[in-house]
């Protein structure tokens, strides 16, 4: 019996030093920087800046996320990219998601923004019974009056130019079958290129494409920078192991956390900045990415 009895206690204190510690990392965050080099980054576009964050999820960190948008001014991005799932697609977070964006708007004052589609803006925007949620998030983001421009990049490319030069940018636009639990849907380069259209491989490209599954497909399509999310870090990190479960759910993901190349191709992919549903965190704090060419 005593030794049921300290297993017992051994259990609970590690579910609540597992929770404890999840409250914790989910009360900060952390800047995580990349430097990227390819020889098709224009003479103009060395050592710009880029922040990129992804899988907000209603967090908020201070009042209004106001530490989050102080860090970001302070950093003084060139241009922001955000890699999708800003909201919560569930009718219950309304008022959060609303908040969530003005305060997307609201980071068009600091500099122009390139918004990706994640699965949730895709759920909200398919579903009945979110699409006037949707509609709302979308005019608070399109009305607001900043200093610079935001793209919502639906399948959609704009190109940034300076002093002549110019790079591009995608954004692939997935349908909710290619986030589907418990299966993998195909997706070719030729799909994507129907999607997306024919790309120049003279230019530099980058892609936010939300789901990091396909990272082949993408880059076998011809983007040399691919910006993704989704996966949350994993959720768990295990020393050597890494993440331990992806939405799928899949255990111990492939493409869990941080910089993949191939074939002179990266894709950077991120742990995110809030979570849902479960709001597990452990030995991943959310983090914000800037990346300097």
């Amino acid at each position: 019996m005593k030794i049921l009895l300290y297993i017992v206690i051994i259990f609970i204190i590690f579910i609540a030093f597992v929770i404890c510690e999840s409250i914790r990392e989910h009360s900060y965050f952390k800047i995580k920087k990349y430097k990227i080099t390819n020889d098709k980054i224009p003479e103009s576009f060395k050592n710009k800046r880029i922040i990129m964050f992804s899988d907000l999820h209603n967090a908020c960190y201070g009042k209004d996320n106001e530490k989050l948008y102080s860090k970001i001014k302070e950093i003084n991005p060139d241009f922001i990219i955000i890699g999708g799932d800003m909201p919560v697609a569930n009718s219950k977070n309304s008022n959060l998601n609303m908040k969530t964006a003005s305060f997307v708007a609201s980071l068009s004052d600091i500099a122009d923004i390139y918004y990706g589609v994640g699965n949730h803006e895709k759920r909200m925007q398919e579903s009945e019974h979110l699409i006037k949620d949707w509609e709302r998030y979308r005019s608070i983001i399109s009305d607001y009056k900043g200093k610079h421009n935001i793209y919502y990049l639906d399948n959609k490319k704009f190109s940034v130019s300076k002093n002549g030069d110019k790079i591009n940018i995608y954004g692939l636009d997935l349908e909710l079958a290619y986030y589907e639990r418990f299966s993998k849907h195909k997706l070719s380069g030729k799909t994507i290129r129907e999607m997306l259209g024919d790309i120049n491989n003279d230019e530099f490209n980058i892609l936010i494409a939300h789901n990091p599954e396909y990272f082949n497909s993408y880059i076998s399509w011809g983007a040399d920078l691919v910006l993704s999310g989704h996966i949350h870090g994993g959720m768990v990190r295990l020393p050597l192991l890494g993440g331990v479960i992806s939405p799928k759910p899949r255990f111990f993901p492939y493409y869990d956390y941080g910089l993949y190349e191939k074939d002179n191709k990266i894709m950077i992919l991120s742990g995110g900045l809030g979570s849902h549903s479960i709001k597990l965190r452990l030995n991943n704090v959310p983090e914000v990415v800037i990346i300097e060419f």
